[in-house]
């Protein structure tokens, strides 16, 4: 059986997977944009905190004199302001007050004091400034106002724009990678999972043209259940098909042996004396000739549907079996040589009929032993049938084949079989010879197409 065109148009496997990799790429990129600005802000929110706590501990330090200067009580020059251009600064500016911290090394922050604005005084802590800059570094800064004394007075505290950027920078480093891995791991586990996804797919797909071959009568139960009311459908399908397949055999059994019979008996029944010029008989031959013709094609339309796989070994031995039993007072030993793995693209039927007519004849001959043998040539299964009997003259070989014609009239029979058999043989794209075997008895060679 030949093999279905592969499909070149879209296939579910390759939509699920294309969805799957777009929709992880996807995720993975906005996942490393929502992590990186995770780790931004916890990054500003960590500078945030160490400017606001130094903001907070100048104000707490800051105090007046009598005079209305402002001092500071404790040295809060601690690392990192201690160190100069560092980007980390601190300075007090107000009205007549202007305290930095060491880092600024006399120097002032560019930073034009803010309007008054009671909202701001009113405030729970520091808020973020006008970014500024100094020896070409980029500043983040927090000021606050604030009244010390009489005096309003605003107390800033910078840190560089790099300290709030590296880390994040560095996270990402760091991130890429992995996310590329998860990326990759996901598309990977996708595949697996599209491909184990849709093995009961390919299951189904192995078993229905396992249905095609005969090698299955009908689909096993589907390993996922959403899979199951199809595959009982199609059973449902092949039962009806199958069904349907039976009785149109029936009506062509019935249709060639009320044909068939009337038609031969007639042409036998012609001879010179009543069809002295041939005219009626060949206008029977033409009729039995259309009758075979329609037939023949209407049975291969039958057959079609579902391709036939019969094992030839269980229908041999059940022949023999009969034939024993039915030749018991013979004595006729049978001997077998068919491999149980054989199999013919003929219906079980058909298969009978033909080693039915053929077993009964090597029984009729025989002496003491009828041998049946199998054996698979190339794409063709031969079947050989073979006895001790005394044979036949080859210039009689095909004579034996005509309906009606007996080679010895005092056996019993009725001369149609071996027409029958090569009827269904050839039917089916085999062939049948006929020869003298080694014994002198008659061996029937059978070639049928197998189905494997």
């Amino acid at each position: 059986m030949s093999e279905p065109p592969v499909s070149r148009g879209p296939s579910i496997s390759r939509r699920l997977t294309v969805f799957s990799v777009i929709f992880v790429t996807a995720s993975v990129m906005v996942a490393s944009i929502i992590l990186y600005l995770i780790v931004a802000g916890v990054v500003r929110e960590q500078i945030d905190q160490r400017l606001d706590t130094q903001i907070e501990g100048l104000r707490s330090a800051l105090s007046g004199d009598e005079t209305g200067r402002l001092t500071l009580n404790a040295a809060l020059d601690g690392p990192p302001f201690d160190r100069r251009r560092s980007g980390w600064y601190w300075q007090i500016r107000g009205e007549g007050v202007a305290i930095t911290s060491r880092s600024l090394a006399g120097q002032s922050l560019d930073n034009p004091p803010s309007p008054f604005d009671w909202g701001k005084m009113m405030g729970h802590g520091p808020r973020p400034g006008v970014n500024a800059e100094l020896h070409g570094q980029e500043l983040y800064l927090r000021s606050i106002q604030t009244m010390v004394g009489a005096k309003l007075i605003e107390i800033t505290a910078t840190a560089p724009r790099f300290a709030l950027v590296a880390p994040a920078r560095s996270a990402l480093l760091w991130l890429i990678p992995a996310m590329t891995l998860l990326g990759a791991s996901l598309v990977a586990g996708i595949f697996l999972q599209v491909r184990y996804g849709l093995r009961p797919l390919r299951q189904l797909t192995a078993d229905i043209s396992s249905i095609s071959a005969g090698t299955l009568e009908r689909l096993p139960d589907a390993e996922v259940k959403e899979l199951r009311p199809a595959s009982h459908e199609i059973n449902r399908l092949v039962e009806q098909n199958r069904e349907r397949l039976t009785e149109t055999r029936l009506h062509f059994a019935n249709l060639a042996h009320g044909l068939k019979t009337p038609v031969t008996s007639l042409y036998l029944a012609l001879n010179d004396i009543n069809d002295p010029d041939n005219t009626m008989r060949t206008l029977v031959d033409r009729i039995d000739q259309r009758i075979r013709h329609h037939l023949a094609r209407a049975r291969k339309t039958a057959a079609g549907g579902v391709a036939a796989a019969t094992p030839v070994r269980p229908r041999v031995d059940d022949i023999i079996e009969i034939m024993t039993h039915i030749y018991a007072d013979r004595g006729i030993a049978a001997r077998v040589e068919v491999d149980g793995s054989l199999r013919v693209q003929v219906g079980p039927e058909d298969l009978d009929e033909i080693l039915g007519n053929l077993a009964d004849n090597a029984f009729k001959w025989a002496k003491s032993r009828v041998e049946i043998s199998a054996r698979k040539s190339g794409r063709d299964i031969l079947l050989t049938i073979s006895d001790d009997g005394p044979g036949i003259d080859g210039a009689l070989v095909a004579e034996v084949f005509e309906p009606g014609r007996r080679m010895d009239e005092t056996v019993p029979g009725d001369g149609f079989g071996l027409t029958i058999v090569r009827e269904l043989v050839e039917l089916h794209g085999g062939r049948i010879t006929l020869e003298r075997n080694g014994d002198g008895g008659l061996s029937c060679v059978l070639t049928l197409p197998s189905a494997i």
